[in-house]
């Protein structure tokens, strides 16, 4: 008989293992009993730094949604319930995306298990998670039994079925159908080596560092030992009375214990080697960690890649591959996510690949300097090429070969700019100016929703009542009559919602606040843009324009839209409100819940890149038009969130490619150039990632 009876019959393990329990538990499995005090070390233990360190870094990963066709082919989702879970995983405000999957690692990293249970929505689909700490959970699915009991500080208890809880864990080797083993809890006796090796230091250092003494008084009393030795406490005692002269008299002698000399013990040598041993545990360079003695800008690098490749990047894909079995499938099947890589940008490699390929003759010299993100020159598609690497014939004449080698390599296209590095630039412009972006707006949309809340009466006192314009609506029981509502005419009914909305906020004055947010930040990726341009086509001396006015990238218009938006969103919520006969509060609540930063997230960060594009693809133009350029090409980028190629009656920017035009004139889709600021279709501009190349100068 095999050892776990693999197959009976035509009967597979799995089946096993879901029906009759070959391998699954057939008794409950508790928390490992130092769970929570290992918990607890964590906030105490220096040593466990580089948890927090790992677990920091792990918190704020960017990622993608795709839908997969049948033929393998991938398209990215931009708006879906799974991306506004992922962005605000719980509504509470501090159990933020980036804390949940903190606390997820560090879980994962000590006891070497995590949590979460799942909250589902009328349509049994995930909208909230809320983070268990392993050591609540008092049982896990067992033959029988397939849920999990919680139980909570407080004596709260529950049984949580396991379709409603998302687990990661990292299987024990000794049982792996047992509770999670943590990679820390390998260390767990040099932490607290290390622990009571400081919890000595601090006794030492507070009881003067002096050993113990033993004093021989044979001919005193008891009375008398007692009251010597509480003078010589109060005298000696304490760091602050260390090291003063003592004076005693009497037939008294003294004994020492122990050694006289802290460094003796070799404190500091033993936490440096533990610690030391830690991170060599965890696989972590001491660069990370902010130990820099022996260390150089070489190795500083080599500890980044190092760390981004085989620390964190095993993790990222374990979480990857648990978000994809067990919270996607219950928004669909043909859904993927995937993290964005977080490994650096090895340059010095780019760099020796570059020249070695260069003084190979398997590069051209523009193809060389490309790797090293520096612009094309004129006539820099040739190859290094030594006379004595050329075979000829006897006949040949040596000059007639090289220069039909050179006609043959100059067949290349030539160009003035290296695309990939260009591009490479603009990405890092826009994440960090979208960044500022996100912040502003995001800052924005919080004021207006405290001032919202308090114009509502939800918070203060409210000065006037924001919804009596309604007041006429009104049944005695405080709800809204739909009868009435349906009974106006279409515009009254629009009328009377837009005041509402209208008296909320002093609309005009939320424009001037948010002009004031954008304006230096608009300038700041117009300068950007031009710089991106500048350096990419090695424009070093070239004056750049200046940012004169929110005017040039059209910012006034998308200001006033943005505001209108907002009141458009909150005029539907009231119309909806009243003609569903919702009552005073419940429409308020309702006008505060759709100006929350749940809802209001993802619009932010829409309206960040919307005016970060603009403002860097303006800066661009405006740059290369100021260096002489007469002539401009577009290019479509690919892949894109939005690829543009005329599907589904949607534009296409596809057929543009190699579409060249005067600097001073239109492309054939009206645009003076990609995400152009003066166009109002939103179709062509937004999210569109195509570029420009330039010539005739």
């Amino acid at each position: 008989m095999r050892l776990f009876d693999i197959i009976r019959g035509r009967q597979k393990v799995s089946a096993q293992y879901r029906r009759d329990g070959s391998f699954v538990s057939r008794w409950a499995r508790p928390p490992s009993r130092n769970t929570a005090e290992w918990l607890e070390m964590f906030s105490k233990s220096p040593r466990l730094a580089v948890v927090e360190r790992i677990a920091s870094d792990l918190a704020n990963l960017n990622g993608h949604l795709y839908r997969v066709a049948p033929d393998g082919s991938k398209t990215e989702v931009t708006k879906h319930p799974f991306l506004d879970l992922m962005a605000q995983p719980n509504p509470l405000y501090e159990m933020t995306s980036s804390a949940m999957w903190r606390l997820n690692e560090i879980y994962l990293m000590l006891v070497g298990e995590s949590f979460f249970l799942i909250e589902r929505d009328e349509n049994d689909r995930p909208i909230e998670l809320w983070s268990v700490p392993p050591h609540w959970v008092k049982m896990t699915p067992y033959l029988g039994n397939p849920g999990y009991m919680i139980t909570s500080p407080s004596g709260l208890t529950m049984t949580v079925p396991v379709d409603d809880m998302f687990v990661m864990k990292r299987l024990n080797p000794l049982d792996p159908f047992m509770r999670g083993l943590g990679v820390a809890e390998s260390v767990a006796d040099e932490i607290e080596i290390d622990e009571f090796s400081a919890q000595f230091q601090k006794r030492f250092f507070y009881n003067d560092g002096t050993p113990s003494l033993l004093f021989l008084m044979p001919d005193a009393s008891e009375q008398q030992r007692d009251s010597f030795m509480a003078r010589w406490n109060k005298r000696h005692r304490g760091v602050e009375n260390s090291h003063k002269a003592a004076a005693i008299t009497g037939n008294v002698d003294i004994k020492t214990f122990g050694s006289k000399d802290v460094r003796e013990l070799g404190f500091v040598e033993s936490r440096i080697a533990i610690r030391d041993a830690v991170l060599e545990h965890f696989g972590v360079p001491r660069e990370i960690m902010g130990i820099t003695e022996n260390s150089n800008r070489s190795t500083a690098d080599s500890a980044q890649y190092i760390y981004a490749k085989n620390v964190l990047t095993p993790r990222i894909h374990d979480r990857e591959e648990a978000i994809n079995q067990q919270l996607l499938p219950l928004f669909g099947d043909d859904l993927v996510w995937r993290f964005d890589p977080v490994v650096p940008y090895d340059k010095e490699f780019d760099k020796a690949r570059a020249l070695d390929g260069w003084n190979a003759g398997l590069l051209t010299k523009n193809e060389a300097r490309g790797l090293m993100d520096l612009p094309d020159v004129p006539g820099g598609n040739v190859f290094k090429i030594s006379i004595n690497d050329l075979f000829m014939e006897q006949t040949a004449d040596p000059v007639e070969v090289s220069q039909s080698l050179g006609e043959s390599y100059g067949a290349k296209a030539a160009r003035r700019v290296n695309i990939e590095a260009m591009l490479r630039k603009e990405d890092a412009a826009l994440r960090e100016n979208e960044r500022r972006f996100e912040a502003a707006i995001t800052k924005h949309f919080s004021e207006q929703y405290l001032a919202i809340a308090k114009a509502l009466g939800l918070t203060a006192k409210a000065e006037t009542d924001a919804l009596a314009a309604l007041d006429d609506l009104l049944l005695p029981d405080g709800t809204f009559d739909p009868m009435l509502w349906e009974a106006l005419k279409e515009e009254e009914r629009q009328r009377l919602a837009e005041a509402v909305a209208a008296g909320l906020l002093n609309w005009k004055e939320e424009a001037k606040k948010l002009t004031a947010l954008f304006t230096p930040l608009w300038k700041q990726a117009y300068d950007d843009g031009g710089k991106v341009s500048a350096e990419s086509y090695g424009l070093l001396d070239l004056v750049r324009p200046k940012f004169v006015s929110q005017a040039r990238v059209n910012g006034g218009k998308r200001i006033v839209g943005i505001q209108a938006t907002t009141q458009k969103t909150i005029a539907d919520i009231i119309a909806r409100g009243v003609e569903n006969g919702s009552s005073q509060n419940e429409l308020k609540k309702e006008v505060l819940t759709a100006m929350g930063p749940g809802t209001t997230r993802a619009r932010a960060k829409l309206i960040a890149q919307q005016e970060t594009s603009m403002s860097l693809a303006t800066g661009q133009f405006d740059t290369m038009k100021a260096a002489g350029a007469t002539t401009k090409e577009w290019h479509h980028r690919d892949p894109q969130k939005d690829p543009r190629d005329g599907t589904h009656g949607k534009v296409n920017h596809v057929i543009l490619e190699g579409e060249t035009v005067a600097i001073d004139k239109p492309f054939s889709n009206g645009l003076m150039y990609p995400r152009d600021p003066a166009d109002d279709r939103p179709e062509e501009v937004i999210r569109c990632r195509c570029y420009l190349t330039y010539g005739g100068f």
